[in-house]
């Protein structure tokens, strides 16, 4: 018989246990401790997170998170992770942790709130029960970057460059500039340079000798990010973006061919993506470089609206 189930606001010193139990439950998740904590120091205050711990015998069994999405400009836009191990699916420990988030979320006024399920029927299920419906489906892919195939030719006035080479500025720049229609569920509406520049450029995963900005004639049109678990031997591509006028001339395909070698040469031996399934262009560049598809995700979406005091 299970023992009693304790559930507790986490704090910072909590994070190694919450990243175990993420690295357990999802195949495609590689981000270090080290990332965790950096999330954690780098969430503002707008958000009004609440991060909670499931424990059964001391042990940290299940994780939770809840909040504003405030890379959106829709009001009320919100999120939760649950996270149970593997190990301790089944035995409540998920409701329990998603009760008090949701309570947390009518409370601050959520109006719309963003969940995800992996192909598992059984979280499917578990999403539905609580009145989500299913959204936007992604796609998980791997290869091995020993196996690459042949390096594009570079078109004239095509050059490439590090990350670190093209300098935080013009990263971001391209980055607000490309991401503003990247299918899903919710829009993105841009994030503070300062923001930006803890959250992802000085993350401890981020790659920034891996990374690649290509440019025509000396203007940076597409970018991709690669943030790795060097200890694991793993990256996992976090975005690749090509300004609207120079879509359509294969420099999607040209950053990650030149960033995949690099990363060879860093030691990461596995790279991962993911892509919105309607996003079939860069899906069309992945399966050209190697990747073979190994999970997919749903979003799942719930209106709070007419709950919220």
């Amino acid at each position: 018989m299970s023992s009693e189930l304790h559930i507790r606001e986490m704090t910072i010193e909590d994070v190694p246990a919450q990243a175990r139990i993420r690295h357990a439950s999802f195949g495609w998740f590689i981000s270090s401790v080290a990332q965790h904590e950096m999330w954690w120091r780098t969430t503002l205050p707008k958000a009004r997170v609440l991060r909670l711990l499931a424990l059964r015998d001391g042990q940290a069994v299940g994780c939770a998170v809840g909040g504003f999405n405030v890379t959106t400009s829709e009001p009320g836009a919100s999120y939760v992770q649950v996270e149970v191990h593997p190990d301790h699916r089944g035995q409540g420990v998920g409701r329990a942790l998603y009760e008090q988030i949701e309570e947390h979320l009518l409370g601050i006024g959520a109006r719309r709130v963003r969940a995800f399920a992996t192909e598992d029927p059984a979280d499917q299920r578990w999403a539905e029960a609580r009145g989500y419906t299913q959204g936007a489906h992604d796609r998980y892919a791997r290869l091995d970057t020993a196996e690459l195939p042949p390096l594009p030719p570079l078109p004239s006035g095509v050059t490439t460059a590090s990350l670190r080479e093209a300098g935080p500025q013009s990263v971001y720049d391209l980055d607000q500039a490309a991401s503003v229609d990247e299918p899903g569920d919710m829009s993105f509406d841009g994030i503070p340079y300062d923001i930006w520049l803890a959250r992802y450029w000085n993350s401890p995963d981020q790659q920034l000798d891996v990374g690649t900005v290509v440019l025509v004639d000396g203007v940076a049109a597409c970018v991709t990010f690669l943030e790795a678990n060097l200890d694991l031997g793993k990256g996992m591509s976090t975005g690749t973006c090509t300004l609207r006028e120079y879509r359509g001339r294969g420099l999607a395909k040209i950053a990650k061919a030149v960033a995949l070698r690099k990363a060879a040469q860093a030691g990461i031996h596995t790279a991962i993506t993911c892509n919105d399934y309607t996003n079939a262009p860069m899906i069309a560049v992945n399966d050209w470089l190697g990747y073979q598809p190994f999970a997919s995700e749903y979003a799942y979406l719930k209106q709070l609206a007419d709950q919220a005091p």
